[in-house]
């Protein structure tokens, strides 16, 4: 695919995707007409994800076993394309997409230490979850990396970095960016270039079972614990809760919960604000009540050594 006279490469991970992929690969093809500049790095999978593949005219590698980094990694070894487009099979690009695109790609021409992309917006927002939580993440004011969910990249720049860590099960996205601005690029979230995400849970359970998946690494050793603030903070929150609870059983006074309360209501504030900023009182209420469980989620990452809890649950990750 060539555009604003770049060759650009889309990028798809996938394991078991067949029934997300379809409708996938259909709104690329409406979008530019073929399938040609897709490439499905498959994890292994056993149903007929290679197959769908095969048939939109993508190019399809395989890789049993590999980290979600390394199977990335493995797809744009397949592509001498100048910029890379890295989405994940349930991840449907919006019809403005292409028009929007077309700038990012000149920006990426002109500055090519740049990292581009945007937040996946919830294709449904009919769950509270949704709603307060995920289909606001592309407003977020704090902005330290861009998911690999829908991630731009030049070639120049993914080859600085020799592209994501092939040894992190989650979180390959953020030490990407983060390595990428230790050899002097830039984020520069592209909030026009929408897409719409299928995969974001819908229930509580599956909210916090997705957070406990993604903060694991964080504990892996003191120095990736000591690197991430939502790790810190959770892990003091958690700790206040657990003195709360021992004090209130010593004590039996009334005002040990109310502090905890309190403590715990100036917290949330000054993150769901920092994160989400203020809106209204209803969208900002929505969001601190997921905002606690968000933090109960991260603190208890550590234990957390189920799969992936999506319909991408990958070997050995």
């Amino acid at each position: 695919m060539i555009i604003a006279n770049t060759k650009i490469s889309i990028v798809i991970p996938a394991l078991n995707e067949s029934a997300h992929l379809p409708a996938t690969l259909t709104i690329i093809k409406k979008l530019f007409g073929n399938c040609d500049a897709v490439i499905v790095a498959d994890n292994g999978s056993t149903d007929n994800t290679p197959g769908i593949a095969n048939n939109f005219g993508a190019r399809v590698t395989i890789h049993p076993g590999v980290s979600i980094g390394e199977l990335r990694n493995q797809g744009a070894m397949l592509s001498d394309a100048e910029v890379l487009v890295f989405i994940d099979a349930d991840v449907h690009l919006d019809s403005s997409w292409p028009e929007n695109f077309e700038k990012v790609v000149k920006e990426l021409t002109r500055n090519p230490l740049t990292i581009m992309g945007s937040r996946c917006r919830a294709a449904s927002q009919t769950s509270f979850v949704n709603r307060y939580w995920y289909s606001r993440l592309n407003t977020e004011k704090n902005k330290n990396y861009i998911n690999s969910g829908h991630l731009i990249v030049t070639r120049e720049l993914f080859n600085k970095i020799a592209g994501f860590s092939s040894e992190l099960t989650t979180g390959e996205d953020y030490d990407f960016c983060q390595r990428a601005l230790k050899v002097g690029a830039t984020l520069k979230p592209a909030p026009e270039l929408i897409a719409w995400h299928e995969g974001y849970p819908a229930s509580l359970k599956g909210f916090m079972q997705r957070e406990m998946w993604h903060g694991r690494n964080e504990y892996k050793n003191l120095s990736l614990f000591l690197e991430s603030k939502v790790a810190i903070i959770s892990t003091c929150h958690l700790l206040i809760f657990l003195l709360t609870l021992i004090t209130l059983f010593f004590t039996k006074s009334v005002l040990i919960p109310v502090i905890y309360v309190l403590m715990t209501a100036i917290i949330l504030i000054g993150l769901t604000v920092q994160k989400f900023g203020f809106v209204n009182i209803r969208l900002f209420l929505g969001s601190a009540s997921l905002y606690y469980f968000y933090l109960i989620a991260r603190s208890l990452a550590w234990q957390f050594n189920k799969n992936r809890p999506t319909a991408r649950n990958r070997v050995n990750t």
